[in-house]
């Protein structure tokens, strides 16, 4: 942060933010917090192992926050129970409600009818899938149990065959699928 024109100065001395502005290391951290207060001030309690998540006991029925920066996921099993904690989050902060969620970092969220019934939702990647085997020309890809047969004997090569950069790029694309989201890539 640059210390505004015309504005004296002495050594030694620094500038104590009253305010976490946008960009800062700890804008987002200021960010948490100030959710998690009011959050915790409208009776909802932080899950131990993800801190993303916060749920709330309302008559009986389980009440779930879930939370990616400023990206929120409301559920619940009574829409009457949603709409009151939207409008008192309405009260806390500037909020933009987009209904139904559809999609969600890449994950597309399918409720048929009778899923609703059934209570279930389907999550899927499939389009964040296509578009990697798109991007890295790799879409007539064989699905296979195993990547290899054990023991094979590969030749060494001299130099790559492939750019090591993109190559990298395309298996992180897939390890993220793996790790983070927890599926089955065939």
């Amino acid at each position: 942060m640059k210390i505004p024109l015309r504005v004296e100065t002495k050594d030694g001395h620094v500038w104590l933010l009253h305010k976490a502005l946008y960009g800062l290391k700890q804008a987002s951290r200021e960010w948490y917090l100030k959710l998690k207060e009011q959050l915790e001030g409208l009776g909802f309690k932080r899950s131990d192992t993800d801190h993303g998540v916060f749920t709330k006991i309302i008559d009986g029925k389980l009440f779930v926050i879930a939370i990616y920066v400023d990206d929120f996921l409301l559920f619940s099993g009574r829409i009457d129970d949603i709409t009151v904690i939207k409008g008192e989050l309405s009260k806390c902060f500037k909020m933009k409600d987009l209904e139904e969620a559809k999609w969600i970092l890449q994950m597309k969220i399918e409720k048929t009818d009778m899923d609703r019934d059934m209570r279930k939702l389907t999550i899927s990647q499939e389009q964040y899938i296509k578009t990697i085997l798109e991007q890295y020309e790799i879409t007539d890809c064989k699905s296979a149990k195993t990547l290899m047969a054990a023991n094979l004997q590969l030749p060494t090569l001299t130099k790559a065959e492939v750019d090591i950069t993109d190559y990298q790029r395309c298996i992180r694309s897939l390890m993220y699928l793996m790790v983070c989201i927890c599926l089955d890539i065939v």
